[in-house]
């Protein structure tokens, strides 16, 4: 027996260098498949799904803006009689409709529901429905098949998530449908244990583990001494904290992503209540820069206090604080999200075409300017950001052809020349020759 695993394509993003950071989701799956079954995995964002590869059945895992895409490889699959499990973010959050082009749809997390469905399909008696009725405890978590992603020219990075759940909860994000809004974390040891294991380069997947700093404190002390070089998301705030900055740098971590778009735009001119202060931001940032770590900043355009001149003065902003790479996104209300209910509410949803909810394209109207305004900004603030040098327009969007963040050594690169990409993205290897000759 044979199970294809597929991530369909997600579409553009203008930080191309992304497609090629694995994803965690159906690897995880797979660790969760008996041994004696056969599995495939294809990430269509950086190879063709072979529709005539033989298989017993076929599961994707889809977020929204991949949805469109997921439903027609399922209905090709279907098609020729083989059947079609859909799972992860969007059909947690819309089974029904994702019930139109499966057999079976998987809602919420996977631990305990993917190995009854493997077991029904097996026995011939697969439902239409699998719900994780009980979240998982991350006691003993599988660790993902990363051997899957052998040869498919990721940049070498290993991906590892070390808790679920973000009491954050905040109005336009879908992970709490998914994951929930109660904190859960690895026990530490076998964190580490999965640590030890993995390659020089991680990203940390989870959505906020900054929030405990008690269990942060004993897995930076941990990592200490191990040669890991690491990222992954964090509140600009936790710079405050001398003592949190100084065992993340002695942990490795080398570079953090920091969401600040939220909060940015609405600390712009006058100072309103329960917003950080432009001055803040740049005082955390600047504490970031001092202990060596850099910064992938990420802003969010389309608030509804958002005027016209909110891009002029986040690129300058952005430039002022000597930030490494920013990305810039529109608001998208994805579905089931308290934005996306105000928005119906109000009637303001303009576009439901779910492959266009990439955050890089207007699906709603703004509150203080036109659709049309918001993504000529946006389009702006990409390229004024950015030099000229590194920056294409293509058909399918704007492509920022840049890999300023990733730790750069000579060893790296070698790898990442021996990997196979596309036709189409061969920049990356002639960026990989030009960088390396450049050291």
């Amino acid at each position: 027996m044979k199970i294809k695993l597929i991530y369909p394509e997600w579409g553009n993003f203008p930080l191309k260098y992304r497609r090629y950071i694995h994803t965690l989701g159906l690897i995880t799956i797979a660790a969760l498949t008996p041994p004696e079954i056969g599995l495939s995995f294809t990430d269509e964002r950086i190879e063709p799904v072979d529709f005539d590869e033989p298989a017993d059945m076929v599961a994707i895992s889809a977020m929204t803006c991949q949805a469109k895409r997921a439903y027609d490889i399922a209905d090709r699959f279907r098609a020729k009689n083989i059947p079609v499990v859909m799972g992860g973010l969007h059909p947690s959050l819309m089974p029904e409709e994702s019930a139109l082009h499966a057999d079976a749809v998987v809602v919420g997390e996977a631990e305990g529901t993917w190995e009854n469905l493997v077991q029904d399909f097996v026995g011939g008696s697969m439902k239409k429905f699998y719900k994780c009725v009980e979240r998982p405890k991350m006691e003993n978590v599988s660790w993902p098949r990363r051997d899957l992603l052998a040869g498919k020219g990721y940049i070498p990075m290993q991906s590892m998530q070390v808790s679920r759940g973000c009491p954050v909860n905040c109005e336009f994000c879908s992970v709490p449908g998914l994951f929930g809004t109660s904190y859960r974390g690895r026990p530490i040891k076998e964190a580490l244990a999965e640590l030890e294991k993995m390659e020089e380069y991680i990203f940390f997947v989870d959505d906020n583990f900054h929030l405990a700093k008690r269990r942060s404190y004993e897995l930076f002390d941990g990592m200490a001494g191990m040669g890991k070089k690491w990222t992954g998301l964090a509140p600009l705030a936790a710079a405050q904290d001398r003592e949190y900055v100084d065992r993340l740098v002695k942990s490795g971590c080398w570079l953090l992503y920091v969401d600040v778009g939220p909060w940015m735009s609405a600390s712009f001119g006058e100072k309103r209540a329960g917003f950080t202060t432009a001055e803040k931001h740049l005082e955390n940032i600047q504490r970031f820069h001092d202990a060596g770590i850099k910064l992938i900043a990420s802003f969010v355009f389309g608030y509804d206090y958002d005027d016209k001149g909110i891009f002029e003065r986040t690129v300058e902003f952005a430039k002022k604080t000597g930030i490494e790479e920013c990305e810039f996104l529109i608001l998208t209300p994805y579905p089931r999200t308290r934005l996306h209910d105000k928005l119906e509410a109000e009637g303001r949803i303009i576009d439901r075409d779910l492959s266009r909810y990439t955050t890089t394209n207007v699906v709603y109207r703004p509150a203080l300017m036109t659709p049309d305004e918001l993504y000529e900004g946006y389009i702006r603030a990409w390229k004024e950001f950015y030099s000229k040098d590194v920056i294409e327009e293509t058909d399918d969007g704007l492509v920022v052809k840049t890999m300023s963040q990733f730790p750069i050594d000579p060893g790296v690169f070698d790898r990442m020349i021996d990997e196979r990409y596309r036709p189409e993205d061969k920049w990356v290897e002639s960026f990989v020759r030009r960088e390396r000759l450049g050291k």
